[in-house]
Order: structure tokens, then C-alpha cells, then sequence
């Protein structure tokens, strides 16, 4: 008798703010090799610390190696386990289909590499895979093969996964796996992405039991749970149904786990606010006070949203910035909300061009955060300072800004508010990209224990276009933004018509009507506008699809981008040309009609 699994301990999860629990998951299952000499299916299950749990949630997985590769048993245990450790050793900010799409395509690389052509055996390494992330109220699924995941609710069982398998032979009493996980070095894997009730129960269970059993059967010994079924309830049923197909005549390997949900996060707004709240905004901070150690010894910035101080802690004399949310806002769950996410980021985020953050004490009362100390001047400043730069000096910083906008990328971050007055440059050049309270992160996108935004984030005349038409925002809204910045800074200018907050009312996209910024600088060359007009494309279809391709046009001439525009009619290539040329003509003939 195999009995593969992590954890089968209850677990629940907490929100960011450490409240009472929301989401609690529970297992119990059971696997035999039956009538078979070698075990090789497997199944694990974890419930993580409440940190995994808020982003990467709760992950039950089960495989069933494949009988005819030799290391069949192997790939099976290897496949679950290593699933699972892989995949909460992914980045917090991903969401659970990157993280998960992720682990499983360097699984299934790494079982792929392990044939041994040479042994004439093709596939050694064989298994299929079936997997459960339960985050927040969402449940997603990850199966490829003929193992099966299914739901009980409501006294019926409802099967989500389709088994990869078709029969063959006389009778079609041959079963031929049609997908397995290190079979093939081009892997596709089914994904669902269903809703999570409370009181569901979860199936998992590998062929030598649903081909065997069916759904009135596994359903009949389902029914024997208790109400709120515990870990070892889960368990003896799970024997039992396991119990229940070797009777039926299953002479396969035998493995069935069982995952209840007893609670989900489905909380009232009211809560959520109410969490949020759970710490106190400090008040004005003078010159001279403390708070939590903290020494004040500048006041740096107030505004009606945030007071920044420069201050020092008693244990540790290196200057620091000390970020504190304005009371205006204390009623304001977006922003309290982004501004707790600031700090969560900047402690996720190492990269010597994005500022380093650290929440408050976790036993301070006082919602603040710390963030690194950059003496130097806005990116606003410095284009007040270089009216006319060079490209080459525009180019420099916007290399940096780009280098922290690739990490935000590859975390699964939209910066959402970039605009000069968050970017800022020391004496030495160096850039650095501050201000991240409206950060859009993917893994806690995914939960539905947070405020939902109501208006698009970020600043006007930066923000992406689809931001303001369908709120969404991706790292091309990003891009979108560092357009319009790398304009402003050449120009002094905005490349679209300024907006002013009452008059934002637009229907499409063909409402932004670019500016040449050879309209305000003529000494530009043309490739350069080429560029800019491309980065900052209304369209987020028609811009460029990687921050590496923008700057390679801002670097160099990109020859295709010329010949194309030189085959476009003028009309297409400079429309306020043609439209001034044809209202000179219109001119000159109605003088002429005028005097003849």
C-alpha cells in the first residue's frame, strides 16, 4: 500500500490583514497498488502558510504513472511532489496559470530528457497529471491524461476534466493514452478555471477507479461524510471507495483523493473595509517626533494623498523616507488598499532601478511604510532642467526605466501610474522608478477578499487609452505610458491632446489623434517619431509588443518601419499636411471662382 501525500492537516486562509479565517480546505485520501505488483500512482496536497495561501493558495494534485514506460512509478511521485514545491517557489505576484503553466512546461522538459533513446525504450518517464489550485473563492485546474478531477455538490457529482485516452482493438477493450506529461517536448494542458462553493467536495482519482466505479457509486460512499466532514473522514472514504472499485474488479493501480471546501472568502464589502481599517493613519507628523522608533528630521513632501518625511531609526543612523497615506483618504478602500500593496511589493521587488519599500512593524498600530531614501530630482525636474536633450540623454534613462518595467513584466506587475513625477534620477544618472501604490498584481487580482476598483488607475495624459475605455491595464498600458514620457522628455510636449479630468469621455480609439513631435521639434529625425507614434498607438493591438523592440527603434533606424511609411498617401502619412494643402487649394479656387 502506497499513501503518497504532503499534508492532510485543515488549513485556512487569512487575508493581507490577518483576520479571521476565510477559505479552509481539508484532505483525505488513499492509494493501492491492488492486484498489481508496483504502486506508481501518487498524490499530494499542501496547505500552505497564510503568506502561499493569500497568493498561491491551496494545491492538491494526483498522477498516474504510465504501466508501459519503465520508470513509470518515478515520474508519478516526481510529478506531484515536485509540482507542488515547484510551484509555490514561483514569484507571490504571479498569477496561478503563469506560475503553474510555468512549473508544468520545465516538468515536463525535464521527464522528456530522461529517455534513453539508447535502450530502445522511446518513453521512460510517463505519467498523467491532474491538478487543484483553490485560491480565494476560484478553483483552477490543470490535467493532462486520463487521471480525473470531479465535484460533489448538491448531492450530485459532476465530472470537469477530459479524459486524453481513446480505445482501440477488438471491442475497443485497448486503452491508448493520447497525452502524458513527458511524452512530449511541446506540452498542452486542459485548464478550467471554475467556481469554488463552500461545502463542495473535490475528486481525484486515477482510472483504476472511475473505470471501474461510477459517478452513483463513488456518490453512494460520498454520502457517508458527516456534514463538515474532517481530514480523517476524508480519508476512510477515500478507502473506501478505493476499497469499492478493487471489489468491482479493478486490476489496476487504485488511488482516490478527496479535497472539501468548508469556507471560502466571499465577504461582505463592509468587511473588507473594515480590515483595511484595522491600523491608524498617523497624523502630521514635526520635525523631531518619533513613531515606532522613527526619527523625523525633514518633512519632504505633503500632499493631499501622502506626507513623506525624511527620518532616521534609532538602531540605525542611514536616512530613510517614511511614507504615511493622507487622513483625507482615510475612507478611500482603493487607495489604503493600494498603499498596503506598495509596501507588499516593494519587499517582493529586487532591482537596483525600482525603490526598495518595507512594511511597518508587524506590531505597530500605524499604517505607514519605509522606503529607500533617493536624493536627487524628479524626472518632471529634469525636463524642466533639459528643454532640448539629446536623444542619446533620453535614450540613457529610458534603458533604466525600461530595465524596471521588464521585472515589473516578468513578475506579473502593471506599474498602472507611470508618469514623470515618479521616476526619479540621482546625481550619477542613476534611475529609479518609485510610487507603486496602484501596482495591478496578478496572483492577488485573482482573490475575491479585495476592494474592487471603480475608475481607471493612474494619471491623466499617461494613462493607456484601454485603461480609460475598458479598464484594463497590461504591461503594453506601460509601454503606452513610457511613449508618451520619452516624448514629453524630447519636446516638453504631450503627443495627444491634454485632457482634463470632466472632459474624459471617450468611445474608441480613433478619438487620439497623434502629434508628430517633429511639429514641435524639426531637428527630430523622422525614424524617431516613427518610434513614437508606434509606442504610443491608442490601439494597444497596433503598438509594439515588447519593451525591447521600442527601445531598439529609439536606438537605431528601423529601416521597415521608413519604406513603409514612405508607400502610405500623404493623407495617412501627415493628415494635418493634407488637410492644410487641400484647404490652400480650397482657397485659391474660390479667389479664383471669386474674380472671374
Amino acid at each position: 500500500m502506497s499513501h503518497n501525500h504532503l499534508d492532510t492537516t485543515e488549513g485556512s486562509a487569512k487575508n493581507p490583514q490577518n483576520t479571521s479565517s476565510s477559505l479552509k480546505v481539508c484532505f483525505g485520501g488513499y492509494s493501492t497498488a491492488g492486484l498489481k505488483p508496483e504502486n506508481q500512482d501518487a498524490f499530494a496536497a499542501l496547505v500552505p502558510n497564510n503568506n502561499d495561501m493569500m497568493s498561491k493558495g491551496v494545491v492538491a494534485a494526483i498522477a498516474d504513472g504510465v504501466s508501459s514506460a519503465s520508470r513509470a512509478a518515478d515520474a508519478a511521485q516526481i510529478s506531484v511532489t515536485q509540482f507542488i514545491n515547484d510551484y509555490y517557489a514561483t514569484s507571490d505576484t504571479w498569477s496561478t496559470q503563469k506560475s503553474a503553466s510555468k512549473v508544468l512546461t520545465s516538468l515536463n522538459q525535464w521527464l522528456f530528457s530522461q529517455t534513453d533513446a539508447q535502450s530502445g525504450e522511446t518513453h521512460q518517464w510517463l505519467t498523467t497529471f491532474s491538478a487543484l489550485v483553490v485560491k480565494s473563492s476560484t478553483g483552477y485546474i490543470f490535467h493532462v491524461g486520463d487521471s480525473r478531477i470531479s465535484v460533489y455538490r448538491q448531492n450530485d457529482i459532476e465530472i470537469i476534466t477530459r479524459d486524453h485516452n481513446r480505445r482501440s482493438g477488438n471491442g475497443s477493450a485497448h486503452v491508448v493514452l493520447t497525452r502524458a506529461l513527458g511524452a512530449d517536448p511541446r506540452l498542452k494542458v486542459d485548464v478550467h478555471q471554475i467556481d469554488i462553493k463552500a461545502g463542495d467536495i473535490y475528486i481525484l482519482t486515477c482510472d483504476g477507479v472511475h473505470d471501474f466505479l461510477s459517478s452513483a457509486a463513488i456518490q453512494s460512499k460520498l454520502k457517508t461524510l458527516p456534514d463538515t466532514p474532517t481530514n480523517e473522514d476524508l480519508e476512510v472514504v477515500s478507502k473506501s471507495i478505493v476499497d469499492f472499485a478493487l471489489e468491482m474488479g479493478s486490476d489496476d493501480n487504485i488511488s482516490c483523493l478527496l479535497v472539501y471546501v468548508g469556507d471560502t472568502p466571499n465577504r461582505e464589502l463592509a468587511e473588507i473595509e473594515r480590515d483595511l481599517l484595522s491600523k491608524t493613519i498617523p497624523p502630521a507628523l514635526d520635525v523631531g517626533m518619533k513613531i515606532d522608533g522613527y526619527k523625523v528630521c525633514k518633512t519632504i513632501h505633503a500632499s493631499i494623498r501622502s506626507h513623506l518625511y525624511l527620518v532616521e531609526h534609532e538602531s540605525d543612523p542611514t536616512p530613510m523616507i517614511l511614507k504615511v497615506p493622507s487622513e483625507n483618504f482615510s475612507d478611500d478602500m482603493v487607495y489604503i488598499q493600494g498603499f498596503m500593496r506598495e509596501a507588499w511589493i516593494g519587499e517582493r521587488v529586487n532591482h537596483r532601478n525600482v525603490m526598495k519599500v518595507k512594511s511597518a512593524p508587524p506590531n505597530s498600530r500605524f499604517l505607514y511604510h519605509v522606503c529607500e531614501y533617493i536624493e536627487g530630482q524628479t524626472l518632471s525636474e529634469w525636463i524642466h532642467d533639459n528643454p532640448n536633450p539629446s536623444i542619446a540623454q533620453v535614450r540613457e534613462i529610458l534603458e533604466q526605466v525600461i530595465m524596471a518595467l521588464r521585472t515589473f513584466q516578468r513578475l506579473d506587475l502593471v506599474h498602472r501610474d507611470l508618469k514623470p513625477d515618479n521616476i526619479m534620477i540621482d546625481a550619477y544618472g542613476k534611475v529609479t522608478l518609485i510610487d507603486y501604490g496602484t501596482v495591478l498584481i496578478a496572483s492577488l487580482e485573482e482573490n475575491s477578499d479585495t476592494v474592487a476598483e471603480s475608475v481607471p488607475q493612474g494619471s491623466l495624459n499617461y494613462i493607456a487609452p484601454e485603461t480609460l475605455l475598458t479598464m484594463h491595464a497590461d504591461y503594453k498600458s506601460d509601454l503606452f505610458s513610457l511613449g508618451v514620457i520619452a516624448y514629453e522628455m524630447l519636446c516638453g510636449s504631450l503627443p495627444y491632446k491634454p485632457m482634463v479630468r470632466a472632459e474624459v469621455n471617450f468611445s474608441s480609439y480613433s478619438e487620439f489623434q497623434y502629434k508628430s513631435i517633429k511639429h514641435v521639434r524639426d531637428d527630430l529625425p523622422l525614424w524617431l517619431d516613427l518610434a513614437l507614434k508606434k509606442a504610443t498607438q491608442a490601439d494597444p493591438s497596433l503598438r509594439y509588443q515588447a519593451f525591447s523592440e521600442f527601445f531598439a527603434d529609439l536606438s537605431k533606424p528601423n529601416v521597415n518601419a521608413l519604406q513603409e511609411y514612405k508607400k502610405q498617401p500623404i493623407m495617412e502619412r501627415n493628415p494635418i499636411q493634407f488637410w492644410q494643402g487641400m484647404s490652400a487649394i480650397l482657397f485659391v479656387a474660390l479667389i479664383v471662382t471669386l474674380f472671374t
